[in-house]
């Protein structure tokens, strides 16, 4: 209950409970960067010294941004009740960077600084496009149906944030399934533990003690410990812009960065829209800006990862969080990360024990995408999965081809029909795209619009004549994008095909009154309790795990 002309305070007792929250919602993804750059073969020093200190400013920059809006929010509405925005580190991107765009420029070249400097352009572009949707969000959400950005967004999660972290959950069961479980139990059933204790921050403690227990009982098979590092400060420093845009190459890389940008500019606007159904209304411009632009200005001091606006915002008020929440994560965070101290704390706490809250972050990804479509649309979603899957599914062909010594142009000629490598190939081009195509047109023949359907298959022809989408070239060192004109003239040619006979069915519907063989069943609409609490089902939820 807000209380009226109620001067608001800074920090409140309940803060700190918030704090706990929001900072082992956003533990893990520090962990993980430092747990997944060395497969892009980025030494620890540079990820200490350049990277972590980078993000740090974006998040300290961000939380304490959102801190003085819910401030001066506070003090304009006359409440002491308004609740600060949760902010930070975007998961998903944080695998998609990595896997789609680093991994594999490190495999080509060998050049670890160029995978770095891909990342660093990803998430420079990433928060350009952020900051210009500020401007026109309200557009971008009414020109793209749900299908075609829960899709991406559901492929993503259930490939790289689920699969890959339940192999590694199941490689290790004595050391990672009972933190799972704890986990599991907890964020399934919504259970709050006694004194409030943080579930991750719990499942962390565990996870350190079995450690500790299986090592000193000489378990084998455990996995090695991190290297320690040793905690100095790491002050941001700006990247040299000169030699940095002479870099050739990653525009070949933009069919992942837009997509995913416009979906977190989408996720954005429905967390903001949250955050107002939950009695906090804040300006929207000002606060997608700032979410744009502490990614803009990271990339510039040498981070590859965005950062993104939270869901969370309800439960974090329900407990009786208010602004200083934010303040205080903002300070521990960049003093673990300006520090030195992520890799230390890798080294006490391996990432398996905290993958199962990625994965419950990913399965709740992928729930909510079929359940914010609503039934009709569940084949749309389902769809643009695949290309995504298939992605992910490449990677896995590549890293056994690697260690066996074939290349991929060798096994395509040997599997022949036994495994359809060029398809797979085709499909992981521009996957994210793909996945927004299918989707999208997929959606609008469900709701019989065949004219917007072709719309998207038209659009599907030109992102592959110009080689975004499903273009690639075979070379012994692997798969090479081929973006240029004409780069992959047989899909643009099928797509334009299927945009012309979406054309002759709109004509055909017009002229017939009996074209369709069943009436079209009506759509199910939102459960009411999703709308009375539209964070019991968050959509695009693209950051965080529950609090």
């Amino acid at each position: 209950m807000a209380v009226a002309s109620e001067r608001p305070r800074w920090f409140v007792p309940e803060d700190v409970d918030g704090f706990f929250g929001l900072f082992f919602s956003g533990l893990p993804d520090l962990l993980l960067i430092a747990a997944l750059c060395p497969l892009c073969g980025l030494p620890e020093a540079l990820v200490t010294s350049r990277i972590l200190p980078a993000i740090a400013l974006s998040v300290v920059g961000g939380n304490f941004f959102y801190a003085w809006l819910a401030r001066r929010l506070a003090a304009a509405s006359g409440r002491s009740d308004v609740t600060a925005i949760p902010f930070g580190v975007n998961a998903p991107t944080i695998f998609a960077y990595i896997f789609l765009i680093m991994v594999p420029v490190y495999r080509h070249t060998h050049d670890a600084m160029l995978a770095w400097h891909m990342g660093i352009f990803a998430c420079m572009l990433s928060g350009a496009i952020q900051t210009a949707g500020a401007f026109c969000s309200d557009w971008i959400r009414r020109s793209l149906p749900p299908a075609a950005t829960l899709g991406p967004l559901a492929g993503a999660a259930i490939a790289f944030l689920c699969l890959g972290f339940v192999m590694q959950i199941f490689e290790q069961p004595l050391l990672a399934l009972v933190p799972t479980i704890v986990i599991l139990a907890s964020y399934a059933s919504r259970l709050r533990l006694p004194g409030r204790i943080p579930v991750a921050g719990m499942a962390l403690v565990l996870g350190m003690l079995l450690y500790w227990v299986l090592g000193w009982l000489h378990v084998t098979g455990l996995p090695e410990a991190a290297a320690m590092g040793t905690p100095a400060l790491h002050l941001p420093r700006p990247i040299n812009l000169v030699e940095f845009f002479r870099m050739p190459g990653g525009w070949q890389y933009f069919s992942i960065i837009l997509p995913l940008a416009l979906i977190d500019t989408l996720a954005a606007v429905q967390i903001l829209e949250s955050v107002r159904l939950a009695g906090d209304d804040y300006p929207t411009r000002p606060a997608l800006l700032v979410n744009g632009l502490a990614t803009l200005g990271a990339s510039l001091f040498g981070s590859a990862f965005p950062t993104t606006l939270y869901f969370g915002h309800l439960s974090h008020k329900a407990n009786g969080a208010r602004i200083g929440y934010s303040i205080i994560n903002g300070v521990v965070v960049g003093v673990i990360c300006l520090t030195g101290l992520v890799p230390l704390v890798l080294h006490f706490v391996p990432y398996q024990l905290v993958a199962f809250i990625i994965v419950w972050f990913g399965l709740e990804m992928v729930g909510q995408a079929f359940a914010e479509s609503g039934p009709r649309h569940g084949a749309a979603v389902a769809i643009g999965l695949i290309p995504l899957i298939c992605s992910w599914g490449l990677q896995l062909v590549t890293t056994c081809l690697d260690h066996a010594g074939i290349t991929m142009a060798d096994a395509a000629v040997r599997l022949g029909s036994e495994l359809p490598l060029h398809g797979l190939i085709s499909l992981s081009q521009g996957a994210f795209l793909t996945s927004m195509v299918w989707a999208a047109a997929t959606s609008y023949l469900l709701d019989r619009r065949f004219l917007p359907a072709a719309a998207w298959f038209l659009a599907g022809s030109v992102l592959s004549f110009v080689g975004i989408m499903h273009a690639f070239t075979l070379t012994p060192e692997g798969v090479r994008n081929c973006i240029g004109f004409g780069a992959e003239w047989h899909f643009a040619a099928s797509y334009a095909a299927a945009a012309l006979i979406m054309v002759v069915c709109e004509v055909y519907v017009r002229s017939s009154s009996h074209a369709f063989a069943t009436d079209l069943p009506s759509c199910a609409s939102r459960d009411e309790g999703a709308l009375s609490n539209p964070e019991s089902k968050p959509a695009l939820n693209t950051a965080s795990v529950p609090s």
